[in-house]
């Protein structure tokens, strides 16, 4: 179908904004009812990147990009929408999470997800004159997750993540499954200042026909107390039948936030 970026931006705007207000306000309640855990937040990153990869690395943008992965939310849900754009204003991808949190603990914790995803393509298409026009295309997708995990201390925890998706639309139908498994290393001292996160990770992926298994990592290098850090990624195809470069990198400038806020009965004027 043909459609503008400038309308694509106005729809999903609205939806963050209504996604937005339906969580603060839901966050709000859970701070109300929640005697252990009073806390809302609103937190993100928003990075530049050489080289936009995608979770699915077919999915990729393979050029430059900009990404807002936001997240606002209480105790249990949590609305988390990430928006992607080449660096040249261009669309790229929109995935709309929700999530919640099924059981919480010290060490273990579960949660389930399910979200509208849009993926944008460029192609050249007939304008009815028999002229050859660029046109854009946005993929429609719906997906659900679950993830279990498992932290040994404030430095080491182990991830599980069961991804399945489909597209929408008058599109060929697309089945995508992901399942991954990994580590999450976290704040890993490199001095008094500098430290570091790494997330290495094992995953395999189907769609429709097609399957593979591959290798990944994510690190960021960061210094305590600042909210800019330096991130990578790096991919691996280990055996696959799905057509993606054998090794897929890039590295991104990351501007972090994370602000709390607590319901008072009787709030200061």
């Amino acid at each position: 179908m043909k459609i503008s970026p400038y309308s694509i931006f106005r729809r999903l705007l609205n939806l963050l904004l209504s996604g937005f207000l339906v969580v603060f306000l839901m966050a709000k309640s859970y701070a109300q009812e929640e005697k252990q855990s009073p806390n809302g937040y609103f937190k993100g990153n928003i990075s530049v990147t050489n080289n936009g990869l995608s979770l699915i690395p077919a999915f990729s943008l393979n050029r430059p990009a900009a990404i807002f992965e936001l997240s606002l939310g209480g105790d249990k849900l949590s609305f988390d929408p990430e928006m992607r754009f080449a660096l040249d204003g261009q669309p790229w991808s929109f995935i709309f999470w929700w999530r919640y949190k099924i059981f919480k603990s010290d060490k273990f914790r579960l949660h389930i997800g399910a979200h509208p995803a849009f993926i944008f393509e460029e192609k050249m298409v007939d304008d009815g004159t028999g002229n050859m026009v660029e046109s854009m295309e946005a993929k429609r997708f719906f997906a659900g997750e679950i993830s279990p995990s498992y932290t040994f201390n404030d430095k080491i925890r182990l991830n599980f993540l069961y991804l399945a998706g489909r597209s929408l639309g008058k599109v060929p139908y697309a089945l995508n499954q992901f399942v991954a498994t990994g580590a999450h290393f976290t704040k890993i001292p490199l001095s008094e200042k500098y430290f570091f996160n790494a997330s290495p990770q094992f995953f395999y992926l189907k769609m429709n026909e097609d399957d593979g298994y591959f290798a990944s990592a994510s690190i960021v290098i960061g210094r305590k107390d600042f909210p800019v850090s330096l991130g990578s990624i790096i991919s691996k195809k280990i055996v696959s039948q799905i057509e993606v470069d054998n090794w897929i990198w890039n590295i991104s400038l990351i501007y972090s936030f994370n602000n709390e806020f607590i319901k008072r009965s009787n709030p200061l004027l």
